[in-house]
């Protein structure tokens, strides 16, 4: 029994590291790193907060307009002249007390103030919940801009590999020539300095592809050293829109259904205006009940009797019976003080408490009068308040239309430019491929193989680069649209 649960362990924590290795080989494609990001970004997660908090500010708003329940109590000790609280006079005695309350109170009426800041604190927790859309929004374009940014740089790595490869093919071959005689030294010479251009070139690119990476680990906050291999899809295989049937007009229309900061600020409006609402009720009485619950226990350190010490005729009262004076006799009695222990203080407590239970109920009355213009003041900074949202209403709004019409103006250019760099390519193929075949026959100089050979490298970077950016000027467009980013 105890080899069986020994394997079974071993066997699962083989399984385990299988698992976390499978899960660490796995390539990282866009939607794995959007995901990680909006579960991991710090702005996407403080925006939770947030959102976290008005939840709370809600609730606390909503149940406030239940009956409040306190209670309170107190026990001390005083010594001198102080307040009896059970016959509520002053005397010279040394005494434990206590003192119990409950108490209650509700509004009535307050109009609708209460109601107004509810619903302005609904308002602002439903923004705060859209923000975080609108944060995770933000992160995913970022990281796609980020993402295309690194397969360009691994694209633009294939390419300069190409080169070097073709010019290493080259130079071989050139060198064959030298030394048989058949070419001048001075054409090895030119390659093997351009070979060693490429190769630099080639390093330059690797470590632009290290450094955006890391880039892109930031902003998906994914730790520097972990393993990040990302999936390359074919550029010329990503889906994008046909530029010639998007209108930025149509959209604009869309953006402004879809797109989180639009409703945020449309719901931070309407919160300021309700806050105006109850600002506004708190200038006026607000009615409330309440009610109270309370007792008291008195207890002096020493006990104050009386005794009888004994009866004695009073010389100033007398019956006369004729002519005779017969004394009257009366009960002398004198003070006595007894020095209790602590438990003895305690004599008669449920007695007090029985005895002093009071209790009281009503109605009130808080008529705002004059608070230093403070009522005044807070109706005049949520008029400011709705003033501001609105302006940022106006302000979003605008930038947004500025945007996408950027955007697609951008897209459109972009695609004009690719379609003019894929001829520049063609061309720059056709050109140098007739240089390599006049210069392997020897009617060529070295250098002006080179050049055709630099114009075709210049033309496919310049290519790979107007085909990624008008990718992601597309992209964009169907963000905007409401889309998401997705390759």
């Amino acid at each position: 029994m105890r080899k069986t649960a020994f394997y079974l362990t071993i066997l699962t924590i083989v399984v385990a590291n299988l698992s976390a290795n499978a899960q660490d080989n796995t390539k990282w494609d866009l939607k794995k790193c959007v995901e990680y990001a909006i579960n991991n970004n710090i702005s996407v997660r403080q925006a939770d907060i947030q959102a976290r908090v008005s939840s709370i500010l809600l609730k606390e708003s909503r149940l406030q307009q239940i009956p409040s329940l306190n209670f309170s109590g107190n026990h001390g000790f005083q010594f001198g002249r102080s307040l009896d609280y059970t016959t509520n006079t002053y005397s010279d005695a040394n005494a434990i007390y206590q003192q119990f309350g409950l108490n209650t109170q509700v509004n009535l009426f307050n109009w609708n103030s209460q109601r107004n800041n509810i619903k302005a604190n609904d308002l602002s927790s439903q923004a705060d919940e859209v923000a975080v859309d609108k944060a995770k929004n933000d992160i995913a374009l970022n990281v796609a801009r980020q993402y295309l940014l690194v397969l360009l740089d691994i694209e633009q790595a294939n390419v300069t590999d190409i080169q070097l490869k073709q010019s290493q093919a080259q130079l071989s071959n050139t060198q064959k020539q030298v030394d048989a005689g058949a070419l001048p030294e001075l054409n090895a010479a030119e390659l093997a300095a351009q070979v060693a251009r490429d190769s630099a070139n080639l390093m330059s690119a690797q470590t632009t592809i290290e450094v955006d990476k890391l880039t892109l680990k930031g902003l998906i906050n994914l730790p520097a050293d972990a393993p990040f291999d990302l999936e390359v899809p074919p550029v010329d295989q990503i889906p994008v829109d046909n530029i010639l049937e998007i209108s930025p007009a149509e959209v604009f229309n869309m953006a402004m259904h879809t797109q989180p900061q639009i409703k945020v600020n449309s719901l931070r409006l309407d919160a300021a205006q309700k806050s105006y609402k109850a600002a506004v009720g708190r200038q006026y009485p607000t009615i409330s009940a309440f009610g109270q619950l309370g007792s008291r226990f008195f207890s002096p350190y020493k006990l104050t009797g009386t005794e009888l010490l004994g009866i004695f005729p009073n010389e100033n009262i007398y019956v006369m019976n004729g002519t005779e004076k017969l004394p009257v006799y009366s009960p002398v009695t004198g003070y006595t003080t007894t020095k209790r222990n602590f438990w003895g203080l305690w004599d008669g407590y449920g007695a007090q408490l029985k005895n002093n239970f009071g209790q009281s109920f009503g109605i009130g009355l808080s008529v705002p009068i004059f608070n230093g213009w403070s009522a005044r003041a807070n109706i005049e900074r949520a008029k400011m308040d709705i003033r501001n949202k609105e302006l940022i209403v106006e302000q979003d709004t605008l930038k947004l239309k500025q945007d996408i019409y950027t955007a697609f103006n951008q897209a459109r250019g972009s695609f004009q430019t690719f379609n003019a760099r894929q001829k520049e390519v063609a061309t720059a193929e056709r050109s140098f491929g007739l240089a390599t075949k006049r210069y392997e026959i020897g009617v060529m100089q070295t250098i002006e193989w080179l050049t055709n050979q630099a114009n075709l490298y210049n033309a496919r970077i310049n290519l790979l680069i107007a085909q990624f950016d008008y990718v992601f000027k597309m992209k964009v467009l169907e963000f905007y649209k409401g889309q998401g980013i997705k390759l």
